[in-house]
């Protein structure tokens, strides 16, 4: 609204701007003047009920005051440079509760000759009237670049812990800087007024240099996907922003003013530079057939637009009641950096999943393979355990059973045999072969179960023979190493020394007993026959005893005999586990 002419004013419209210094002067830089705004309000009857002030905008180097009926109703916080100038400004006229609204409102505003200042358009009216249009400034101008700022540093922290578990992953180191440095950068538009906890130097040089690296990081990001590396561009680059950097250190500025005066010179100065690197970029990335490249070339003329537009507005060339657009162009920068992250980590993830399936369809190959081999593999074991079990039991027929007949065929050729002799013969060639065929059953490494088969294929001969059976049998632990060859040689060895019995002691009675002794089992066969002499009988190499001992060390065991006239004691010694046989001193009772 238009100021009132009076004695010593002059009428001025609103938004109203005081003029600066591109190239500020030494002698008027650090001159301090203030400008004062009278709004009459006598044309308004003054109200006992809340009558409110709405600036939308205000720029100024230094403070405002806003004052009714010379009463001071407000007063900026803060350094003269970080004064909440950005935030609107809604405002109560009545000093307080049931008081009348004030008649005229004076507004003063201190600023730097150099630097110019900026006053918009004032509204005066009631809480309805006012309250959205503060909103909606305000939403505009502090909260959505304060949630847009906090949004990209969020997902920055993330990108930075994706990085940390895999730091050969540039890309993500990379997107967090650019998100903590336009953090950075926008911070000054959504503070407000109050202190910092860092100087004001510090604080300004902080949001002019921020801008360069911001700008280099982008080129680094950009370099990195396009994977076409600009070396001159990246060194003259960096070596620029550290002669800026340098050059605008506070303790190398005469003051914050100095330097907050140059520093829409300098904004302006970068333009060209960010224009040259996005257009490099932007050029090997539409090279490279790159879809990101479309997107940050659309963002980059925008930037670009918005940057020059907030240049015009910081040098009061354009209407102070306007909205800085670059933090909607950092705002862009986050959607779209965020959706080429989220593109390359979602491609790694797809990609992981495709070698995954690769890698499973060829799991699923070997494992039919190997199932084929295995199948194959089986048909042969069995193949070979077939023969060599057809192998086994025809040398055992061969030398037992064969034998037998043989030896037989040809007493009876010879008339040596009566029928009762053949008869006996024949039925010891059917036990033979009874026991060939026992020894085929799975015993589970039970030997108990094979000595049960056993007293079941001899009992009846030895009862016939008129022989008394004790059977003194003690549960044995297993024997794992029992397999149907080993069970075979144990059953001849048994046989053998039944069949000496029978034959040769005259005994009545005949014990089968068993024990366990240090690494193994005995199983031990007493006899209340005449005995003989161990020695003797050995030495005359008698078929049987030798058989019985190369039978008992083909399986890891031993055997043994105590004789006498009172009776024979036979013990067999079977290990435990395989190769403990050599391994155990074995001495018969």
């Amino acid at each position: 609204m238009p100021g009132c002419r009076a004695t010593g004013w002059k009428a001025v419209n609103l938004p109203h701007t005081a003029g600066r210094e591109l190239v500020p002067t030494s002698s008027g830089g650090a001159q301090t003047v203030t400008d004062w705004y009278r709004i009459d309000l006598a044309a308004v009857a003054p109200s006992a009920q809340e009558r409110l002030l709405y600036l939308p905008r205000w720029k100024t180097l230094g403070h405002i005051a806003v004052y009714g009926d010379g009463v001071l109703l407000y007063q900026s916080h803060g350094s003269p440079v970080h004064n909440g100038y950005n935030h609107p400004l809604l405002l109560p006229l009545n000093a307080a509760a049931h008081t009348l609204s004030p008649a005229s409102v004076l507004i003063r505003v201190d600023r730097l000759r150099s630097s110019g200042s900026g006053f918009s358009t004032v509204w005066v009216g009631d809480q309805a009237s006012l309250s959205w249009r503060y909103q909606g400034r305000r939403l505009l101008q502090v909260q959505l670049p304060f949630m847009g700022s906090a949004a990209f540093l969020a997902v920055g922290l993330f990108a930075f812990a994706v990085w940390l578990g895999k730091r050969r992953e540039s890309l993500y180191l990379l997107f967090f800087a650019i998100s903590a440095t336009a953090s950075l950068r926008m911070f000054h538009y959504y503070a407000g007024g109050d202190y910092f906890p860092i100087s004001d130097e510090w604080l300004e040089w902080t949001t002019v240099a921020s801008l360069l690296w911001l700008i280099i990081l982008i080129h680094l990001f950009l370099q990195r996907l396009h994977q076409q590396p600009s070396p001159w561009l990246t060194r003259s680059s960096v070596a620029l922003a550290l002669v800026c950097n340098a050059a605008t250190l506070p303790h190398a500025s005469t003051s914050i003013a100095s330097l907050y005066l140059l520093t829409p010179l300098l904004n302006l100065a970068v333009l060209p530079i960010a224009v040259l690197i996005f257009a490099v970029n932007l050029r090997k990335a539409l090279r490279a057939q790159l879809p990101e490249g479309r997107l940050v070339a659309g963002w980059a003329a925008l930037t670009v637009a918005f940057t020059s537009y907030d240049g015009l507005l910081q040098n009061n060339l354009v209407s102070p009641e306007s909205v800085y657009t670059s933090p909607y162009a950092i705002i862009g920068l986050f959607f779209i950096f965020s959706y080429i992250m989220f593109q390359r980590y979602t491609g790694a993830f797809a990609e992981v999943g495709r070698l995954n399936k690769g890698l499973a369809e060829r799991l699923r190959a070997r494992e039919a393979e190997l199932e084929q081999s295995y199948q194959r593999l089986r048909v042969i074991e069995n193949e070979q355990m077939l023969s060599a079990e057809r192998r086994r039991l025809m040398q055992d027929m061969h030398d037992g059973l064969g034998s037998s007949l043989i030896s037989a065929i040809r007493s009876v050729e010879q008339g040596a045999l009566n029928d009762a002799e053949v008869s006996g013969v024949l039925k010891g060639c059917m036990e033979d072969l009874k026991l060939a065929i026992d020894s085929m059953e799975s015993v589970d490494a039970d030997l108990l179960l094979l000595l049960a088969t056993l007293r079941f294929r001899l009992a009846p001969r030895i009862e016939s023979a008129g022989l008394a059976l004790r059977w003194e049998v003690q549960p044995l632990p297993a024997l794992p190493w029992l397999d149907p060859s080993s069970a075979l040689h144990i059953l001849r060895i048994m046989q053998e020394c039944v069949a000496n019995v029978l034959r040769h002691t005259r005994a009545t009675v005949i014990c089968f007993s068993t024990a366990t002794e240090g690494q193994g089992v005995c199983v031990v066969i007493e006899d209340n026959g005449s005995g003989f002499i161990v020695e003797e009988a050995l030495r005359r190499s008698g078929r049987g005893l030798r058989n019985q001992q190369r039978r008992a060390s083909a399986i890891g065991g031993t055997v043994s005999w105590k004789s006498s006239s009172a009776g024979t004691r036979f013990t067999l010694w079977l290990p435990l586990q395989p190769g403990l046989g050599g391994e155990v001193a074995h001495s018969p009772r």
